[in-house]
Parts: structure tokens; C-alpha cells; sequence
């Protein structure tokens, strides 16, 4: 409503008040249903049926609605010109609010069959009355227009700060597997660490053994027989399943008073040239002893291969576990491909593994944040491809960043769930997917985002899927 319009409702109400009072005056009966409204009285309750409608002359009415909590609400304040009770009067239904005189003055008090008779029997109280209601209608549908559209625009606020929540709680429940990640791979790396000290003593006394017994050999002269067959089993090298077999018969037709299984054996393992030396010193003594001296040297050999391998493992183990260092170092990432790779190294043994790590510039990079990324994708190709299969690894450089291409052999991604990959809890192995998916990759991609690189995934031609890992080459650590 527009101010005019205002100004016309308000001068036509007083006008039809002013008329209505005259009334009052005039006709007895209509001022004897004239009533006084005392501030703070209780007009009619919510639920109630209502038996009145109430005219205001002068003072206000408000009107409040109890809601299911208990608490009230303030609805409106009803001023002279309007009808208190209308709704309920009209309808004959329970009255939907309660009325609570704000502010005294005066009103007329009326029951519905009164109302009609007034109408009937005083034609110039019908048309003032009839206007006020009319207009008591409309300024109700107004208000309600309002109300509805106030409604409407409040709906709109709270679905977007309902969607705003739900995307504050996302990221809420992001940062929370952040943390939780990075607290287990502390954890992780205190126990690496205290793994790797015990393993490295005993792998190190291993290898101060072995020396020791190398040393007390190279004792013998270089020329004895028994230090040369040290020296060959000191060297000795591995024989396959087949020659193996060959070499058992033909010790076997060279040897024929031998017929312990195991000495035939370990004679097949010899070269020609320990085969020779123990025939030309077998007069000096026992074949087990001549036999003996080889197995030592040979024996040595693993221990020092054994031992080589445990300390490889321990120094990669401790390598991998640098999450919880938490820092960036100048370094060459593919030394953390080939730490996680000899990490993993039970899943991949089925696995043929094609590397072609070429050449790339060093950069400031966290290692061990890295090392998490190649395990997560390198896990998860092996789940797809159920740990058989083949799986390639490939670096490559520009002027500005360092790629890193890893790819299977295993059946790809379905095309739908492609683009949620590196969403934060999305998993497909409950959809019934082949590709093993979950936290792992939402937290690969926080990683290399804060690497200031970026990570894609794709469905190769054929089969499998390949992710491209971006990497700036830096030199500010």
C-alpha cells in the first residue's frame, strides 16, 4: 500500500469512527454493548471457542499465538478501526491467537446474532461496519502477502546457510582426516625409527661377523687350497632350477662313492674351478673339510647379502617415514619412488614392475608427504589389478615442473565416478567398482595442491588408468 492509499484507509476509518460514535449516542442499545479496555487484561485465550467480536473505538488489542514450546509470540497490534476476533467470528472455528488489551480505551462488544440484527435494523450502521470489516480484510491479506514473502526470502537465507554449514562441516570433516593422517604417520615414524635402531644392531653385528670371519680366512696363504676355495664360495653365484639338475647327475657320474644327497648337492653348486681344486687336493684332505671351506665362503656371502638387504631396508624405512618431519629439503623425488617401492616390495612381487625414471632436476619438495602420494596410488593400482599385473613408473621434466606418471594394468575407473575420485571419503568399492578408492586419494591431492602441483587421473586406451602427478621445480627451502 502506498502512502496515499495510507492516508485515504486512515482518513475513511476515522471518518466511519467518528459516525459510529454519533451512532453510540443516538441508539440506546448500541451503547449499552459499549465496553472499557483496561491495559493488560486478557480479551480471549488461543483454542478457546469465541463468543464476542470486539470493535476497537479507541486504545489497542495485541495479538500473541502460544507456540508449541511454550513460548508466545507477538503477532500484531490491532488500533481503533479494527476487529478483534474476526477470523474466529466469521469462520465459527476456535480462535487461532489470544488478544491482550496493550493499551486502554474503548470497544463495542458483540455477539454474531447481534451483529446481524444491528445490520438489519439500523441500514446506516450496515454500510459503516461492512467497510470497516472490508478493510480489516484487506490490510489481513496484506499483511499476510508480507508475512508470506518475508517467509519466503528467510527460507532462501537459511538453505544457504544450511548449505554453507554443510560445506563448513565438509571441510570441517576434511581437516579432521587431515589431522588424524598426519597424526598416524608421526606415530609412524616414531615406531620406524625405534624399528630401525633394533633391526640396525643386529644387522650390524651380522656384518662385522662376517668380516671378521673373512679376516681370520685371508689369514691362510693366498696359495692354500682351502683359502682358495673361501674365495670361490665367497663369490659363488646363484644356479637355476634346471642346471641344477644337470650338474647333480654329472657329480653324480664324477663322483660315484658319494652318496649323501646333500654333498652331491652342494658339489653341484661349485664352479668348474673349485671342482678342479678339490680334485687335486683331495688326497690332502676329507672331502667334507675340502667341501666345508666352500660353503664357508658361500655362506659369507649371503650373510653379507642378508645383511646389505636389511640395511637397505632400514635406511628406506626411515627415509619413507619423514612425514612427521614436517619440512622441505632439496632433494630428488625419485628416491622416495624407489624407498616406496622397496617398501611395498611384498605387494609388488607379483607385480611386473616397468621403471623409467629418467632424469630429473632436484627440488624443494616435503619427501615424506611424497612418499605417502606414490604409496596411495601405487596401493591402490595394486588392489585393482589384485596384486597381478603390470605397473609402470615414469619421471620426466620441463623448464618449470617435474612429471611423474604412474599407470596399471587393471581394469580403469568407471567413466560416472571418474570426476569424485579426490573427493574427501569417497569410495567406490562399495558401489561395486574394481578400482579401489578411498581416503588415500583425497589426501594425495591436499598434498600435492600444497605442493603447488596439481594430480589427474585417466583411462588409458585399452585398459587400466594413469595418474599425471605435477611437481614445480623449486630452490627456495
Amino acid at each position: 500500500m502506498n502512502n496515499h492509499q495510507g492516508i485515504s484507509w486512515l482518513n475513511d476509518t476515522q471518518a466511519i469512527l467518528k459516525f459510529i460514535h454519533k451512532l453510540i449516542h443516538e441508539l440506546p442499545e448500541l451503547k449499552g454493548r459499549l465496553m472499557n479496555l483496561n491495559e493488560g487484561d486478557l480479551l480471549f485465550s488461543q483454542g478457546d471457542p469465541l463468543e464476542h467480536m470486539y470493535l476497537i473505538l479507541e486504545g489497542n488489542i495485541t495479538l500473541t499465538r502460544t507456540q508449541p514450546d511454550e513460548s508466545e509470540v507477538k503477532l500484531i497490534t490491532l488500533g481503533p478501526g479494527s476487529f478483534a476476533g474476526l477470523i474466529a467470528f466469521t469462520t465459527g472455528e476456535p480462535t487461532l491467537t489470544s488478544g491482550r488489551i496493550s493499551q486502554q480505551g474503548q470497544a463495542l462488544k458483540m455477539r454474531p446474532q447481534q451483529f446481524e440484527q444491528y445490520l438489519n435494523d439500523h441500514p446506516r450502521l450496515k454500510h459503516p461496519l461492512q467497510q470497516l470489516m472490508l478493510n480489516n480484510m484487506i490490510q489481513r491479506y496484506k499483511s499476510n502477502l508480507r508475512l508470506q514473502t518475508r517467509t519466503h526470502l528467510l527460507s532462501k537465507e537459511l538453505n544457504k546457510e544450511r548449505n554453507d554449514l554443510k560445506k563448513a562441516y565438509a571441510q570441517l570433516e576434511k581437516t579432521h582426516q587431515m589431522l588424524v593422517h598426519q597424526e598416524k604417520m608421526a606415530t609412524l615414524g616414531e615406531l620406524v625409527s625405534g624399528f630401525a635402531h633394533e633391526v640396525n644392531n643386529p644387522a650390524s653385528a651380522l656384518m662385522r661377523a662376517a668380516e671378521n670371519l673373512i679376516e681370520i680366512y685371508s689369514k691362510f696363504e693366498s696359495s692354500h687350497y682351502s683359502y682358495k676355495l673361501f674365495k670361490l664360495g665367497l663369490n659363488a653365484q646363484p644356479v637355476d632350477s634346471n642346471t641344477q639338475r644337470e650338474r647333480m647327475l654329472m657329480i653324480e657320474k664324477r663322483y660315484p662313492w658319494i652318496h649323501e644327497r646333500s654333498s652331491v648337492r652342494k658339489l653341484a653348486h661349485m664352479s668348474d674351478e673349485a671342482l678342479n681344486l678339490i680334485d687335486e687336493n683331495r688326497k690332502k684332505g676329507e672331502m667334507d673339510t675340502l667341501i666345508n671351506h666352500y660353503e664357508a665362503g658361500k655362506m659369507i656371502h649371503n650373510i653379507r647379502i642378508a645383511s646389505n638387504r636389511i640395511v637397505n631396508l632400514v635406511k628406506s624405512l626411515k627415509s619413507y617415514s619423514r612425514q612427521d618431519q614436517n619440512k622441505e629439503e632439496y632433494a630428488d623425488i625419485r628416491d622416495g619412488i624407489q624407498d616406496t617401492i622397496l617398501v611395498l616390495s611384498n605387494r609388488l612381487k607379483f607385480i611386473d614392475l616397468d621403471l623409467k625414471l629418467h632424469d630429473i632436476p632436484r627440488t624443494c619438495a616435503n619427501v615424506g608427504d611424497l612418499n605417502q602420494v606414490w604409496t596411495n596410488i601405487i596401493v591402490n593400482a595394486c588392489d585393482a589389478m589384485k596384486d597381478q599385473g603390470a605397473l609402470r613408473i615414469s619421471t620426466e621434466s620441463n623448464d618449470e615442473s617435474i612429471l611423474v606418471r604412474i599407470s596399471d594394468s587393471g581394469p580403469g575407473i568407471p567413466e560416472n565416478i571418474l570426476p569424485r575420485i579426490f573427493e574427501p571419503n569417497f569410495t567406490t568399492k562399495n558401489q561395486g567398482a574394481e578400482f579401489g578408492l578411498g581416503l588415500g586419494l583425497a589426501i594425495s591431492s591436499e598434498i600435492i595442491g600444497q605442493a603447488g602441483g596439481e594430480i589427474d587421473v585417466a583411462n588409458k586406451t585399452g585398459c587400466g588408468a594413469e595418474f599425471s602427478i605435477s611437481i614445480p621445480i623449486r630452490d627456495d627451502c
